[in-house]
């Protein structure tokens, strides 16, 4: 059920039976010339209406920015920053607390993000409530090890595939053009790299690392809708299974 839906006593109903929400959060940022920029709460989105086929859950909407400030140089990348992020997500988690809410399920879409949710979840913690956070794309090689990716590559590209093909440009499906720093610093991903077997991080603009937007071990042309189908339809089938236990679990 999405709280943008509701009216006040619906809202007051379900909290006098439940104190669970889902908030999903995302980005609008680069994923690369062949996927949209809002990749990162698209993901989000389909996942949260996957869940509400399976389990009664209060969601609010998907708030569709996030922090990316590495993406910024690439047209259309839109960035709170942390700090912003953290104050929206804390203003939605309060608004949801006071009326009810004390089990918090946030569906995050954007690495990015995690401090600011995690941040607030600690908040939450002290107030006697409790947060789990979904980053659905680190969680997905935990089914299957050949679901694992980066940053707009198979992974992300097969979920997008699947939620809508008609926003994938093909034409523009290039292969990662990752940049190492030297012959033997070799970049792995936007952030960290490698040098004689041991990873670094090196934070560093991320069109200085690479040119098209996108990067990870996940080829795009690999990517396909039944990939993405399979990925995401089980990996909503876990969190709606989880969010019923994580109902369960004691508050302070």
């Amino acid at each position: 059920m999405k709280l943008q839906h509701m009216t006040w006593p619906q809202v007051q109903e379900y909290f006098s039976t439940s104190d669970t929400v889902m908030i999903g959060i995302g980005s609008c940022e680069n994923h690369g010339k062949h996927m949209p920029l809002g990749t990162d709460a698209l993901v989000p989105e389909k996942l949260i209406a996957l869940i509400e086929e399976k389990i009664e859950i209060l969601c609010a909407p998907v708030i569709p920015f996030g922090s990316c400030e590495y993406f910024t140089d690439f047209p259309g990348t839109v960035s709170l920053g942390d700090e912003v992020l953290y104050q929206v997500v804390h203003k939605v988690a309060e608004g949801l607390y006071n009326a009810g809410a004390r089990h918090f399920v946030f569906m995050n879409g954007h690495g990015g993000n995690i401090p600011a949710i995690e941040r607030v979840c600690y908040e939450l913690s002290k107030k006697g409530a409790i947060g789990a956070v979904m980053n659905w794309w680190s969680m997905a090689g935990s089914f299957d090890p050949a679901w694992a990716g980066g940053h707009g590559g198979g992974e992300e590209t097969a979920a997008i595939m699947y939620i809508n093909p008609d926003w994938i440009d093909r034409g523009r499906m290039e292969p990662g053009d990752i940049a190492d720093l030297t012959p033997e610093i070799k970049a792995r991903t936007l952030k960290f790299a490698e040098y004689k077997g041991v990873q670094v991080t090196i934070p560093r603009d991320s069109r200085a690392i690479c040119k098209n937007g996108w990067v990870g071990p996940d080829p795009i042309e690999e990517a396909t809708a039944e990939w993405g189908e399979k990925m995401l339809t089980t990996i909503a089938e876990y969190i709606a299974d989880f969010t019923v236990e994580f109902a369960k679990a004691p508050l302070k």
